[in-house]
């Protein structure tokens, strides 16, 4: 059941009261005379609620130029379905990559702990991946990147830095190499890095 909210007067869903605030809160935003859109942002939020509503919230989801990457563990294929079927549901979302895992145990979640961190240091120290949006996860000793940087060197860069960490079995790529992310940092510039730890 989801929780009610009262909104002028009347009672709604949260989810309700989400798609309504989706309805009226403007989804662009002007910055320094610039238009900036962040759509991916607001599709990766929407796309989380859904599967926090649906029953799959230990999934991590990200977006990134309108394909969401739904990356975790789970317990059976009812979860797996129940997700792709939530993500289908967001409007706007134009693919949808999957990379499910079977359940771990205390001992495994901690070794993927460390080698998260481990994994997002050496990818935040690291100078030639600076203002790139790239997005780390680790699962059974897999390390997954997703994200998107301004040449193949950055991507080959952002891949053997992950595959060289001691403990990390196997590196999964989901960076796009997309030209156009440099004109939009450069009209931000001194932005570090931005490596999230899920």
């Amino acid at each position: 059941m989801y929780p009610a909210v009262q909104v002028a007067s009347g009672a709604m869903t949260g989810y309700d009261a989400v798609v309504l605030a989706d309805n009226h809160i403007p989804k662009t935003s002007v910055q320094g005379g610039q238009l900036v859109c962040d759509s991916d942002r607001m599709l990766e939020r929407r796309l989380r609620e859904r599967l926090v509503m649906g029953g799959v919230p230990q999934l991590s989801a990200h977006v990134i130029g309108g394909h969401a990457y739904l990356v975790g563990r789970l317990d059976s294929q009812v979860q797996a379905d129940r997700a792709m079927s939530t993500a289908r549901s967001v409007e706007g979302l134009k693919l949808v990559t999957c990379k499910f895992f079977p359940r771990s145990t205390p001992a495994e979640a901690k070794s993927d702990a460390s080698l998260l961190y481990t994994v997002s240091r050496k990818l935040a120290e690291t100078k030639r991946l600076e203002n790139i949006d790239l997005r780390v996860e680790v699962i059974g000793g897999t390390a997954i990147l997703i994200g998107s940087t301004v040449d193949h060197s950055q991507k080959t860069a952002a891949l053997a830095i992950a595959g060289e960490v001691w403990g990390v079995r196997d590196v999964v790529d989901y960076i796009a190499v997309n030209p156009a992310v440099q004109s939009a940092h450069s009209a931000q510039p001194g932005q570090p890095a931005r490596v999230a730890r899920n």
